[in-house]
């Protein structure tokens, strides 16, 4: 998987919809920590939690303005 970042614009209700996506898609991702077929699943939830992170500030910046 490349490195390389992409640029979205997104509405704030659009944000906060895909932070809540992310979320959820996390817990699930929790749910499959030791199945066989999720040998990433730890690799898996951490770029999700670093997408959040990134939604999330990024929703917290365009509301504060």
């Amino acid at each position: 998987m490349s490195d390389k970042l992409v640029r979205i614009e997104l509405s704030t209700d659009e944000a906060a919809c895909l932070n809540n996506a992310l979320r959820r898609e996390v817990q699930a991702a929790e749910r499959q920590r030791g199945q066989p077929a999720w040998i990433a699943v730890d690799e898996y939830i951490r770029r999700l939690e670093a997408c959040i992170q990134a939604v999330t500030k990024a929703f917290e910046k365009a509301t504060r303005q």
